[in-house]
Parts: structure tokens; C-alpha cells; sequence
């Protein structure tokens, strides 16, 4: 395939994104402004569940730094340099924070689409990450992405590109779809039953609305029968650990290593930013953890959960949770109903760091273990079917990362009837 090398400048606009103004803070409350920041980042799409968003006065201030569909928007600042992600219709006019710039593509030359593909590739990150100024954190200057060469080949070349790689993004995007969605299902069900004391009663009826008697505990109404315990009384909190990083027989295995990295807001992790050696895991504090094992961040970004996709081991700043009676997805819905407890102080304030007797001292409602069991088995087929789709998307990922590099060296050839 024929393209030419061609300046980021020669086919787009680049544009800084802008801080909030001094004093002036976000609010949860939707608007008409959301305000994309990095960490509201997922999978190279703008996620929309936590975002948060600019008072009207406050958008009046800043309303030239905002992103149209089919910008192209590049991270510019730290350990996010690198990241890179496409702004759908549903962001248009969204205010885009100060640590991202975004590229304004001239549809001529270039499909927005196709920069976007070229820039995730491994290639086009490797020029990313050489062209990142000073020690430390780091930064990506505007200067260094608008000299940024990239192999460009016909427009119709890049449709037909595009139009293949879109159909593997597309796919990915309806995975995650029905993940959250069978995620969103449990998470209805496990309040239904748990919460709301609503499981089936013996007759199959719900037992809190069809009169079933309620009894006064320390955290309020429960049915009769159930009673308070600590988490510990039926929970395993593990521990983990890092071999030396300067031993380099310990790293680049194919032992996945989790860490609060790895914690997205993805309801399973199955890769890892790290992978550690046999010799690494014999020379760690961490077990290799097996499949569905809870891991709970405690550092850093605290009260983040996965569950691991596979065996993997894990580093000190995390906790692995398991249930001494193998019922993991319920654990995984009582401690995602208790993170807000775990994550807050006495007083209300913010910890940045939680230990094991911030873990033990938790209570919740339990119930008999029929009931445990009932839900275990219903949901079991959902956690199943969620790990399946991870598991695609890993591999259609890595199918579509693949792609692009063959099909600009012409080792696989577009067929000239594609339809575009």
C-alpha cells in the first residue's frame, strides 16, 4: 500500500484543553456541560457514568475548550501520555480538561478515524512516548505532537481500513453492553433480595411485602432468622507483595501482577500493565490467586474492586478477598454495598489508604445460607457469560491492534470490491 509520511500539522488542528478557573470547582449534579477528565477514560472512550460537570457561569468562562465529534484527543501530561481517545456524538460540546489536547482533523485529507487507529497502534505510540519532554512525569508539548509523522495513504485507502477496524470497535462496544448489562441485573437482584429483603419466601412469594415478620438489629430491620456478623466471620482477606524490580528473572512472565492500576471500571481485570516470572512469584509475599479471587485496592485509588480473570498474583497495595464458602459473586455485591463504609473515616473524611482492621470491622446483614446459595447459583451464569465476553474482547482487541501494521505494509491486502 502507497502513503505518504505526513506532519500532524499538515491535517489537523491542535488544541490544548483548559483548567477550571482559579476557585471554581466540578459538581456531580448533571448539566448541559460535562467536563471530560482523564479518569474518565475507558477502553479510549469517554465513560459517562462518573463524569462530572461545569455550572453554567463557570462553562460561560471556559466555552472555547470544548471537543466535537470526531476530535481525535491525546493525554499530554505524566504516566497518561500515551492515551488516546475519540470523541462520539454523545460528547460533543463537552469542556475537555488542561492535561488533554485534541486533534481537529481536516475530513480532506484524513479519516479522524484512522488517525485515531494509527495512534493506539504500537507503532504510533512508541512515537508518542519518544517525543515525551522531562524527567519525572513528564510532558507531551504541543509542538512535539503537531511534528508527529504518520504514514497516510489514500483517503480511500483509509476508509476501507477504517470500515474493517470499526467492525471489530463495534463488536468490542457491544460486548461491554450486554457486560453491563448482565452486571446491572445482579446488581438489581442482589438489592432486591439483600437490600430490600425481597427473596422468595417458601411459597415463592417476595418475603418483606408478602408480610414476612422483621426483626430490630444494630443496622436496623432484618428478617427473622438472619442476623449481624463481621465480614471476617465468613471472609479471607489475603495479602500480596512485589519481588525485587531490579531483578529482571522475576518480571515479564506470563503470571499476570495486579495492582491499583489494573483496577478499571471494568467489573473483571484479565490483563495486567504487569506480568512476573515462576522465580517472581516464589520470591513474592503474593499467592497466585485463582480465578474470581476479589481483589480491593487500598492504595492510591481506594475501594476499586475486580475480580481476576485468571490466576494472577497481586502487589501489597491491594487486598484479596475470598469467601470461605466459595460464594464469590456474592461477596463481590456485599462489598461493593459496603465500599462507601470502607473508603470513609468516622467523620465523614476521605481515606487515601485502608487496612486489614478497616476490612474486619465491617458488618452486614446475613442471611441463611439457602438464600446465599439461591443467588450464587442464579447469577453464577451471568459472572460466566461476563468473563466470556472479557475474555473476546482481549482477543478482538488484540486482533484489531494487529491489523493496522499489515495493512499498511500490504502483507494483508484490501480486497479493491470492499464496500465502504
Amino acid at each position: 500500500m502507497e502513503f505518504s509520511i505526513t506532519k500532524i500539522e499538515e491535517i489537523a488542528n491542535v488544541k490544548g484543553g483548559k483548567r477550571l478557573p482559579k476557585g471554581e470547582s466540578l459538581i456531580t449534579s448533571p448539566t448541559d456541560h460535562p467536563y471530560i477528565r482523564l479518569v474518565d477514560i475507558e477502553n479510549n472512550q469517554v465513560n459517562e457514568r462518573d463524569l462530572q460537570y461545569l455550572t453554567s457561569s463557570v462553562y460561560q468562562k471556559i466555552s472555547k475548550y470544548i471537543v466535537e465529534e470526531d476530535n481525535v484527543c491525546l493525554a499530554v501530561v505524566g504516566h497518561t501520555i500515551g492515551l488516546v481517545f475519540y470523541i462520539n456524538s454523545n460528547m460533543h460540546g463537552a469542556n475537555l480538561t488542561e492535561n488533554a489536547v485534541r486533534l481537529i482533523i481536516d475530513k480532506k485529507q484524513a479519516n479522524p478515524r484512522f488517525i485515531y487507529y494509527y495512534l493506539n497502534s504500537e507503532k504510533g505510540q512508541a512515537k508518542i512516548l519518544s517525543r515525551k519532554v522531562g524527567s519525572a512525569q513528564g510532558k507531551l508539548p504541543l509542538y512535539n505532537i503537531k511534528s508527529l509523522e504518520i504514514p497516510l495513504p489514500s483517503l480511500k485507502s483509509q476508509n476501507k481500513i477504517v470500515s474493517i477496524l470499526k467492525y471489530l470497535d463495534e463488536k468490542i462496544d457491544t460486548n461491554y453492553l450486554m457486560i453491563n448489562n448482565l452486571e446491572q441485573i445482579s446488581q438489581t437482584l442482589f438489592k432486591h433480595w439483600f437490600i430490600d429483603f425481597e427473596f422468595p419466601n417458601e411459597e415463592g412469594k417476595p418475603y418483606k411485602s408478602s408480610g414476612g415478620e422483621m426483626v430490630e438489629s444494630e443496622l436496623g430491620e432484618i428478617p427473622k432468622g438472619w442476623s449481624v456478623k463481621y465480614l471476617s466471620e465468613n471472609v479471607d482477606f489475603l495479602s500480596g507483595g512485589t519481588p525485587k524490580t531490579k531483578e529482571e528473572s522475576y518480571w515479564h512472565g506470563t503470571i499476570p501482577f495486579f495492582t491499583p492500576k489494573d483496577a478499571k471500571n471494568n467489573l473483571y481485570t484479565t490483563t495486567t500493565e504487569k506480568s512476573i516470572t515462576d522465580l517472581g512469584l516464589e520470591k513474592c509475599n503474593s499467592k497466585l490467586y485463582p480465578k474470581n479471587t476479589l481483589f480491593i485496592t487500598a492504595r492510591g485509588t481506594v475501594g476499586k474492586l475486580a475480580l481476576a480473570n485468571r490466576p494472577m498474583a497481586m502487589n501489597q497495595s491491594c487486598f484479596a478477598l475470598k469467601h470461605k464458602d466459595d460464594k464469590q459473586f456474592y461477596l463481590y455485591n456485599i462489598v461493593d454495598n459496603l465500599v462507601k463504609e470502607i473508603i470513609l473515616g468516622a467523620n465523614g473524611a476521605v481515606f487515601n489508604a485502608i487496612n486489614l482492621n478497616d476490612l474486619k470491622r465491617l458488618k452486614y446483614a446475613y442471611s441463611n445460607e439457602q438464600v446465599i446459595a439461591n443467588f450464587e447459583n442464579t447469577v453464577s451464569r451471568f459472572y460466566e457469560k461476563m468473563s466470556l465476553l472479557e475474555e473476546e474482547n482481549i482477543n478482538l482487541q488484540q486482533l484489531r491492534d494487529t491489523l493496522l501494521p499489515k495493512l499498511l505494509s500490504g502483507e494483508i491486502e484490501i480486497p479493491d470490491d470492499l464496500e465502504v
